[in-house]
């Protein structure tokens, strides 16, 4: 008898709530949304990992056509380098425009395109650099390169770059060879053979949760900083709060 009373009431209940959410349809105090059990996204760029591998097609035009292949390539500069929060902080970061500035205040300095990156240093191109008691001073009307974020992940997706970089992850195991990326390429301008840089930067791994798993599963690294405990490490990777919190 109190189970059914029970379920008589829980009834009525939900069919009050019905009633009394179809009432405020169209009322702007009260929004009816739906609400989506799986994330719903539409990125402004189209480059989340959904699964999709960019190709040189897909390439996200940036502001600068910065080239990979000529620093971590041909002159060999540790990604680290520039991406120095790597190793200390869950994200990888972007250079500032500073840290640009340290090398190409001398280097190729009537280049066009490093005379974009003078520009959003200092008003009046080509600039230096002025040294401070702690370091170089940016100018106040120094202005960060809005980069196109290639790499990126959905909000309800937790990485950390410090525990990857300190676990013996390489760069371009979730990267790809970026080494390469960003050579240059023969286009004909006005007539004319130039060389230019073209694709910047495109993604090569799908960053889905299956990759990362997959990972997680079999790295090397694993065992070389767990030993015995190397299984119970795994077992743990695979536990849904390790990256979703």
């Amino acid at each position: 008898m109190r189970l059914a009373l029970a379920t008589l009431m829980a009834m009525l209940t939900l069919q009050a709530c019905e009633v009394e959410e179809a009432s405020r349809e169209g009322d702007a105090r009260f929004p009816l949304e739906p609400h989506y059990l799986i994330p719903q996204y539409t990125p402004a760029n189209g480059q989340i990992a959904a699964g999709v591998v960019t190709g040189k097609s897909e390439a996200l035009e940036q502001p600068i056509p910065f080239s990979h292949n000529i620093h971590a390539g041909t002159l060999g500069i540790n990604c680290e380098f520039c991406h120095n929060e790597a190793r200390n902080s869950i994200h990888a970061g972007v250079p500032p425009v500073q840290m640009c500035m340290n090398c190409h205040e001398y280097v190729k300095t009537e280049n066009e395109d490093v005379l974009k990156i003078h520009a959003h240093y200092c008003a009046e191109p080509p600039c230096k650099v002025a040294d401070g008691p702690f370091g170089p001073i940016a100018p106040e009307e120094a202005r960060p390169i809005e980069w196109q974020k290639v790499h990126d992940l959905p909000d309800y997706v937790y990485f950390s770059h410090k525990r990857h970089v300190r676990g013996g992850v390489q760069c371009t195991e979730c990267h790809g060879q970026v080494q390469l990326q960003g050579a240059k390429e023969t286009v004909f301008e006005d007539g004319e053979e130039v060389e230019k840089v073209m694709t910047v930067m495109v993604r090569e791994s799908t960053l889905q949760m299956g990759w990362c798993l997959n990972c997680h599963a079999s790295h090397p690294s694993i065992d070389e900083n767990y030993g015995d405990q190397a299984d119970l490490r795994r077992a743990e990777l695979k536990d849904c709060w390790t990256c979703h919190r």
